[in-house]
């Protein structure tokens, strides 16, 4: 049973890959046409080269016994096999370099839209997976691809077209070491057959072992800060080699073990085919009955004959790991991806701010209810803050405004229209997002400004930056406004990083701003520097704060207490401080020491 099954584990792979493959190739449909059509006249002449050639010995044979022969004859079959040698070098040299073109081609789009793919997955597919993982599979499957396309399809397809005429031909010179010649083929393709298929099983889990150890390596590198930190280089160095070299290195080898025994009886099989055909031609050429012309004819045919499927056997494992390959990573691929335009989208050029929660209840896959019929209003322009205990759904609430998701119950509005029907991207483009912890790119501070904001004019990026209190900084630098801000903006600090994101927020003008406490890991210079530009930037913008330093919230118009998913308590500052046991009242206690 478990042969079966592994067996049609191949089945199954095999033609899914093969559709993929058809599906990258359908661009370039006329480039494979070419190519195969080359490839197959290539082929086709190749298949008459022997031929010829074992004539040519032939007829040297003959005018060697009989000196006054005619030379012309000799002379002609050399001319022909000497046009037909030269139509085959220069085929297979037109279609050599756009082999290499298409699969390199092909190698480069592949990546190019798998990393575009994701941009497109929702938050929740970012979330749940390593990105380590989730790369490495997209980078083996486009090089596998791209050999799978210049090394099998292009170049061994024709070749497995053209064994037809070859047979044809050789049972023409001798039928019957042409029957020895093809009881061979059919015996190295049971050896191939009963050998490879249940290999299908060992790659996925060698791709699978290879993909966790990349994905846990790179969210070490994530975190080289931390690893660091807590001196745990070592620790780290020997999980990463047990993972690759203790886990993933055994499973190649036992794939390596079998290609290793193919290749032996391979080997045999070819030699002990040549030894019959040698011991059986003795006889044909003394009867007459073979030339010795025909001999050699016949074993450049033998040669042809088992070529392709020599290089089946040694590219077998290119065609298993590079169909498997595929097939894990277009899994990732096919994943549904954000619907940024859904049916009759409304794409707004300018937002109010009216934001209305209506009985919105929440929750993440696999996990408890975060929301519980959470319901409020922030009119244009108000200033709300969301207050409470961590994992009280703070943050998830800002997620929603965004709509990286979407409540289970409930809607979200935003000027009265469902934020489900808002064309994403235009939508999203509307609102402001200063978060507690900035990312920045590893680029310069000009372009980390001007993210998201696309096209702006110099001056407007200078603009914001001074607004933001970057710009006194930033001048500072050696190359100023080109300066490398490192890798997540490491080269900086965290005001700074604070104070571009900041310029970054007033060059898109949003119409809803979301601030999620950007004062809370700051110095005090760096902090009252961030909240004077805050407070321009709240001007006239619908803002949603998430508040955990509680002083920071005082001005805010209206004030959510948050606990276990719901909204126990709402109102302004002063009107919460007074409700005596209140949520409210006890945090700002806690916090500030004063009531």
């Amino acid at each position: 049973m478990a042969n079966k099954s592994q067996q049609k584990l191949t089945s199954e792979t095999f033609w899914l890959g093969f559709r993929i493959i058809s599906k990258y190739l359908k661009p370039h449909k006329r480039v494979v046409v070419f190519l195969l059509v080359f490839s197959l006249i290539a082929a086709v002449i190749d298949a008459f080269v022997p031929l010829l050639a074992g004539k040519i010995f032939d007829a040297i044979i003959y005018v060697g016994k009989n000196p006054l022969a005619p030379l012309v004859l000799v002379f002609n079959v050399i001319g022909l096999w000497f046009l037909l040698r030269m139509g085959s070098d220069i085929t297979n040299w037109r279609t050599g370099f756009s082999n290499e073109k298409l699969g390199t081609v092909l190698e480069s789009e592949y990546i190019a839209n798998g990393f575009g793919k994701l941009l497109e997955m929702p938050i929740t597919f970012h979330k749940s997976k390593k990105h380590g993982e989730v790369i490495d599979r997209i980078s083996r499957a486009s090089g596998w691809l791209e050999n799978l396309i210049s090394r099998i399809f292009i170049n061994l397809l024709p070749q497995f077209l053209s064994i037809g005429i070859v047979l044809v031909l050789t049972l023409f010179i001798n039928y019957k070491l042409a029957l020895i010649l093809i009881a061979a083929v059919l015996i190295y393709v049971l050896i191939l057959w009963q050998s490879v298929p249940g290999l299908a099983t060992i790659y996925q889990k060698t791709h699978r072992a290879y993909n966790r150890a990349y994905g846990d390596a790179y969210d070490t590198l994530d975190n080289i800060q931390e690893v660091k930190q807590a001196a745990t280089e070592k620790y780290e160095q020997k999980d990463i080699h047990r993972k690759f070299v203790g886990k993933a290195v055994p499973l190649w080898l036992s794939i390596a073990a079998i290609f290793s025994k193919l290749s032996f009886f391979q080997r045999l099989l070819i030699t002990a085919t040549q030894l019959s055909i040698f011991i059986l031609s003795v006889y044909f050429v003394r009867n007459g009955t073979l030339t010795p012309g025909g001999l050699a004819a016949f074993n450049g045919y033998a040669a042809m004959i088992f070529g392709p499927f020599v290089l089946l056997g040694q590219n077998w494992q290119v065609i298993q790991n590079g169909i498997t390959a595929l097939v894990r990573a277009e899994r990732v691929l096919a994943l549904p991806t954000e619907i940024y335009v859904p049916k009759n989208a409304v794409t707004p050029k300018k937002l109010a701010g009216n934001i209305v929660f209506e009985n919105v209840s929440f929750f993440y896959k696999n996990s408890q209810e975060i929301l519980k019929n959470v319901s409020f209003r922030a009119k244009a322009g108000e200033k709300i803050a969301l207050v409470g205990k961590s994992g009280v759904g703070k943050t998830t609430i800002a997620d929603l405004l965004l709509g990286f998701y979407f409540p289970q119950e409930g809607d979200v509005l935003v000027d009265g229209i469902s934020i489900k029907k808002f064309n994403l991207t235009a939508y999203r483009s509307r609102i402001g997002v200063v978060p507690q912890e900035p990312t920045l790119f590893n680029d310069s501070v000009e372009n980390n400004i001007l993210y998201g904001n696309f096209g702006q004019p110099e001056s407007k990026v200078r603009q914001a930056a001074v607004l933001a209190h970057a710009g006194e900084f930033i001048e500072k630098f050696p190359r100023k406004y080109k300066q490398l801000v490192g890798w997540r903006g490491i080269k900086l600090s965290t005001g700074q990083k604070q104070r571009i994101a900041l310029a970054r927020a007033f060059l898109r003008n949003p119409d809803i701003l979301i601030l999620d406490e950007p004062t809370s890991a700051l110095d005090a210079k760096s902090e009252q520097l961030v909240k004077d530009s805050l407070r321009k930037l709240m001007v006239g913008r619908t803002t949603i704060i998430i508040a955990h330093r509680l002083s920071t919230i005082r001005e805010a118009d209206k004030i959510l207490v948050l606990e276990n998913g719901c909204v126990i308590e709402e109102g302004s500052h002063e009107k919460l401080i007074k409700i005596s046991n209140g949520t409210y009242r006890e945090l700002y206690k806690l916090q500030t020491g004063i009531y």
